[in-house]
């Protein structure tokens, strides 16, 4: 007991001295990822292993949320073109996601709170209740909805493993798209481009809206 105790305020008192000497690293690394120039000159320096560490930090940008997931995206269009670009961030994205769903639901809120904050999972359960594909879909898509912190949710949430599959293959390919080409072509996107994207936008949301009614009126009856 006086052992525990011992190393519990051993613990307490060196964590200011690691936080301290170790901030000149941690306020480098916050920068490069902070910074897509930096981060395309150094994965483009890694050569042909560039395309294996996007694909691990695709991933574990998932569970860490300092890693900001649509610079990398943009960058991985940049330096692989769209295609190529695509395909990486779409894959790894989908892959991080149903490990975040698959664990959530094995380990339950206690696992989740660890990577996302409560009040954000308190919040989207809510707004999350009785929902499906399309609307894990949309939240996968849509810019301002937290969307690794959907995978979570959908994790702790009642929807089947193959529904939010469907729903996160979907929406991770919507957002990858866009990412992926404006990293490839810039400011230079035809507007054909925008109008498939908002189109697609639109029908996800009309659908979602479709199944929000037909499920009122099942539950009506």
């Amino acid at each position: 007991m006086k052992t525990n105790l011992f190393l519990k305020l051993l613990a307490v008192a060196s964590a200011p001295v690691i936080v301290w000497t170790s901030r000149e690293p941690v306020s480098a690394m916050w920068r490069w990822f902070s910074d897509r120039e930096a981060i395309t000159t150094s994965i483009d320096y890694l050569g042909i292993w560039g395309p294996l560490v996007l694909i691990v930090l695709f991933i574990l940008q998932v569970f860490l949320a300092f890693i900001p997931g649509q610079a990398l995206m943009v960058a991985c269009g940049y330096l692989y073109g769209f295609w190529g670009g695509f395909l990486i961030s779409w894959l790894s994205l989908v892959v991080g996601g149903e490990a975040a769903f698959v664990l959530a639901r094995r380990h339950g809120r206690t696992f989740a709170e660890k990577w996302i904050p409560p009040d954000v999972l308190a919040r989207w359960d809510k707004l999350a209740k009785g929902q499906g594909i399309p609307f894990y879909t949309i939240t996968l898509v849509m810019p301002f909805v937290p969307n690794d912190a959907m995978c979570y949710v959908a994790g702790l949430g009642r929807i089947k493993h193959h529904r939010f599959s469907v729903a996160n293959l979907l929406g991770r390919g919507m957002a990858c798209v866009i990412t992926s080409w404006i990293g490839a072509f810039g400011l230079q996107t035809p507007p054909y481009v925008w109008i498939i994207v908002v189109s697609l936008a639109l029908l996800a949301l009309l659908a979602w809206q479709f199944a929000r009614h037909l499920q009122s009126k099942y539950y009506a009856l």
